[in-house]
Order: C-alpha cells, then sequence, then structure tokens
C-alpha cells in the first residue's frame, strides 16, 4: 500500500497504541493488528512499515477479494496514506508559534478511523478524561457488549454496533449516569439518520448537530470532524493537551479562547497543527 512522503508510521502507531483496545486490535512493535468481520467470517489484518520509504506491508487472514477490498479501504483511511502533508506544512511552517515544530516533523498526519461509530464513541467516552481511562473503558464496553469471534489468537472481539448499544444496559463499566445517556441517544441518532456519517458536511453543521445532542459539546464535535469525518481544519481548542503544548512552545498562558482566536491563521490546516500540537516532543498530555 503506497503513501504519500514524508510519512513516519512510528507516528500513527504512537497514537493508536496507548488506544488500542484489547481483544480488539493491538499494536506490538513496529506493528498493528486488528480484527474484522465480512459476511460473518473473522479476519485479522496487520500493517507494518516495508521500510522501503514508499509503502505499508499488508498481511491478512481474509480470502475474500470483497472483504480485502473493503478493509484496504479502511486501512487507507485509518494510515492516511491518501493525504499529501505538503500543503499543511508550507502553510504551518511559516507560522511564528508552531512554524519550527512543523518543520521539524514535515511526516506528521492526521490519524483517522478505522470505524466511524466505534471512533464517535471511543472520542464521546474521552471527554474530560485521559487517553488511558478512556481506553479502560472502552475496552470494558467492548468486552461486555462486543462481537466475539474465533479467530485462533487474542483478537476476537468486534466492537459493539450502535443498534447494541442503543439498548445496552451500561451499569458498571465507568460511565457517569450523563454520559450514559449520551451513548445510547447518540448510538439512537446513529440509527436513526440524525448523526450522517457518509453525506459531507462543514464544520459548523457537524458541530450544530453533534452539540444539539445531550452531553455533546464543540470538543466532541471537533475531534470528531478530525478523526471522523476527515475534516483538515477542525480545533478542539478547550484541549488541555493542547493548551498545555502550545503554551509550552510559546511560553504564553494563553485560554481556550485565546487559542480558538490565534489558530484561525492556521485554518484551513487546523486539524494538522491540533495534531502537531498533540504530538510534540516532550509534553505530556491528556487527550
Amino acid at each position: 500500500m503506497k503513501y504519500h512522503q514524508p510519512y513516519s508510521f512510528r507516528q500513527l502507531l504512537d497514537h493508536l497504541q496507548p488506544r488500542a483496545l484489547p481483544g480488539v486490535e493491538k499494536v506490538e512493535g513496529d506493528t498493528y493488528a486488528r480484527v474484522s468481520v465480512s459476511n460473518g467470517v473473522p479476519q485479522i489484518f496487520q500493517v507494518e512499515d516495508a521500510a522501503d520509504g514508499l509503502h505499508l506491508r499488508i498481511t491478512t487472514t481474509s480470502h475474500s477479494d470483497d472483504a480485502l477490498a473493503s478493509d484496504l479501504k479502511r486501512i487507507r483511511y485509518l494510515f492516511a496514506v491518501e493525504e499529501d502533508p505538503s500543503l499543511a506544512v508550507a502553510h504551518l511552517s511559516c507560522d511564528p508559534f508552531i512554524g519550527q515544530l512543523v518543520e521539524q516533523r514535515p511526516w506528521v498526519r492526521v490519524p483517522r478511523c478505522w470505524d466511524p461509530f466505534e471512533t464517535s464513541i471511543r472520542i464521546i467516552i474521552g471527554q474530560q478524561i485521559s487517553v488511558a481511562a478512556a481506553t479502560t473503558i472502552s475496552g470494558r464496553i467492548a468486552a461486555r457488549f462486543g462481537t466475539k469471534v474465533s479467530t485462533g489468537s487474542d483478537l476476537n472481539l468486534v466492537f459493539p454496533s450502535a443498534d447494541v448499544l442503543a439498548h445496552a444496559d451500561l451499569s458498571d463499566v465507568g460511565l457517569t449516569e450523563r454520559r450514559k445517556v449520551t451513548i445510547q441517544t447518540f448510538a439512537r441518532s446513529v440509527l436513526d439518520g440524525s448523526i450522517d456519517f457518509e453525506t459531507p458536511k462543514d464544520l459548523q453543521d457537524i458541530e450544530r448537530n453533534w452539540c444539539a445532542l445531550p452531553g455533546i459539546g464543540p470538543w466532541t464535535a471537533q475531534v470528531a470532524a478530525m478523526r471522523v469525518l476527515g475534516h483538515n481544519d477542525a480545533m478542539p481548542a478547550s484541549d488541555l493537551g493542547i493548551l498545555r503544548s502550545v503554551n509550552n512552545i510559546t511560553e504564553q498562558d494563553l485560554n481556550s479562547e485565546a487559542l480558538q482566536k490565534q489558530s484561525k491563521v492556521w485554518a484551513p490546516f487546523r486539524s494538522w497543527a491540533a495534531q502537531h500540537l498533540w504530538q510534540a516532543p516532550q509534553v505530556n498530555r491528556n487527550s
């Protein structure tokens, strides 16, 4: 699978590793692995760098061309191999605040997602808590409500569908009562089409639709726009990790409102700026 240069598979793995759900996916060394099911048949995909500066190497247990095509599309999107960072780098490297960071790491790109519903739920769970805590809770939900499959390995779970979570008893997984309502309402909104992952929408429409649901605010909508819907100009300005990073770099004390104003000069590549700030070296973050 060919990618646009410059590219760092390690950067994508560093994002995915702390978020990997036991039984669903894993990062071991320099390899990402994930279970998938097509027409009732489970298969496992492994992704690694081909070490030729041009390609990722994909290994699969699938014997179906149809399943393979669908899952390769998911892999291309998750690992952003078809995205060209050159325009974002050219624009952001001129910025006096983050330009040096971007110049030093031009291969940073925005990780997207494997499954829109799964990632949306995980983003909702991650509101106002650490990545580690969100991964723990998401893992409990996968273990309790996911579909168990036989693969002959420790990858044997498929994350629960919207239909399952719309009616699930989410007690004792570590969620607040408010977050339980949010997840179930969101799942029902996906089922009735109020939340649509397919039709392109601008950021204002996304934020309006998502924030109309109880328990969802701008941070969730903006992160979903980046990860799930593939927008390049989202900015979750209230994110503590981004704020900490930009303040470390600029030696300022910006709050979310000030960052929102500052980020306007990064448009139309604010998603890329956010990812650079999230994964900036020597920055402790919880997002």
